[in-house]
């Protein structure tokens, strides 16, 4: 070890320099210029489209928004965030029937609509990631919760607060001005039809806008050579084609698989959870790394209802205490016994990211410090997961080919994905 200033101590340096030279390998300068356009790309474009969406259903629902409409509030995306803006509005005493939500899904969930891949599952602690479940009374099925209960529970908070026929989907505001003299906002949106319909065109005015749209419902795929002239079946996972794996959202059930040879490029946070559904059916399964994901262990387990009714839930602000209990864990400034208790309680360096009490003000010429501050916080965690690796993958060479060798904070912690 090496002492950057009294009492921070560094980690060893052929660490960080291996952690440098894996980082140069991996530097990109071409940004999303990397990303294939989806829309303009003949043999990819079906994935900028809506697998899930029932548009004869919806062409014939009397739309939420029409032309010339007075609101007084349009939320801009109706997955958590924006529900979440709109039950605020509600409990505050204003009636349902003054917010409209705009979104280009089918159906309420953000993210959780999208994405329906096999294995799909938040990993983030069900108790604390799902909203409202204190003022719904709802208790998730596993600590965990799958994409389908996701969206089930973006459901149920619509309907709890009279919010379900208040959205316009298949719809993007493409444009909204401020009206001085008037004080409101003129929206222009526009809505789809579905295959072979002319789009349709609403401006409305409203009092107040929200913008509630996230970034993790949109598919990137890579410029890959040969892509376009690939003829067997090719998907984003987040457009999950059911028809040519078989099973469904709910049911993980891919029997098409069995005679099939499959490849899936990443090992990323969604592949983590797709491949272990891939290898149970596929008859060959290969999978492209380009940077080994840090693999710790989840712990999944169904809730038991006696841990919920007498542990977990059992007084008012509950979920609330547990939020805040987990947020001090991950800011290295832990308060009181951890509840959550998991893999990310165990990782105080992920306070690079969200920042914490203890830090201070990180002044420019404070960085270095700051930096091996962290990489020795880190340190013990890493070693860790790399040991793991060793313990479970018994060739040496694949087990070293699944070494992470960057800061544990600078990509997204996965679990359970070696245990195949």
């Amino acid at each position: 070890m090496v002492t950057v200033d009294p009492g921070v101590a560094a980690p060893d340096p052929t660490i960080r320099q291996k952690y440098i030279s894996e980082r140069n390998k991996r530097l990109r300068p071409d940004g999303t210029a990397q990303f294939t356009p989806l829309a303009s790309t003949p043999r990819l474009s079906h994935l900028a489209t809506d697998p899930w969406a029932a548009h004869p259903t919806l062409n014939a629902t009397p739309p939420a928004l029409r032309p010339g409409d007075a609101i007084k509030f349009l939320i801009l995306g109706a997955g958590f965030g924006g529900l979440l803006f709109a039950v605020r509005l509600v409990r505050a005493g204003f009636p349902a029937a003054a917010i409209r939500f705009v979104d280009d899904a089918a159906g309420f969930g953000g993210t959780w609509y999208w994405n329906r891949y096999p294995g799909l599952m938040c990993d983030v602690e069900s108790y604390i990631y799902m909203p409202l479940l204190e003022e719904t009374g709802y208790a998730p099925r596993r600590k965990y919760a799958r994409g389908a209960e996701l969206r089930e529970h973006a459901e149920r908070i619509a309907e709890v607060w009279g919010l379900a026929d208040k959205a316009l989907w298949r719809a993007r505001c493409r444009g909204a001005v401020w009206d001085e003299g008037a004080r409101r906002w003129a929206v222009r949106v526009v809505e789809g039809r579905g295959p072979g319909e002319a789009e349709r065109e609403v401006v409305v005015s409203a009092q107040y806008v929200f913008a509630a749209g996230g970034t993790l419902n949109a598919p990137q795929v890579p410029r890959l050579e040969g892509l376009s002239a690939f003829r067997g079946s090719c998907f984003h996972t987040s457009r999950w084609d059911y028809g040519v794996t078989g099973g469904s959202p709910e049911e993980w059930e891919l029997e098409k698989l069995r005679d099939k040879r499959v490849g899936i490029i990443g090992t990323g946070a969604t592949a983590v959870q797709v491949v272990p559904q891939l290898a149970r059916w596929a008859k060959e399964l290969y999978v492209f790394q380009r940077t080994p994901a840090s693999v710790d262990v989840r712990g999944q387990r169904p809730t038991d209802p006696e841990e919920w009714a007498t542990k977990i839930a059992v007084e008012k602000g509950w979920q609330r205490a547990r939020s805040e209990n987990f947020n001090s864990y991950l800011m290295g400034a832990p308060k009181g016994e951890d509840l959550v208790n998991d893999a990310w309680c165990r990782m105080p360096s992920y306070s690079g990211i969200i920042g914490a009490p203890g830090n201070g003000i990180v002044t420019p010429d404070k960085i270095p410090e700051h930096l091996a501050r962290l990489h020795e916080l880190d340190l013990e965690r890493a070693e860790r997961v790399r040991a793991r690796v060793d313990e479970i993958v018994k060739d040496k060479e694949t087990a070293k080919k699944l070494h992470f060798y960057y800061p544990s904070w600078c990509k997204r912690s996965v679990a359970d994905f070696l245990l195949l």
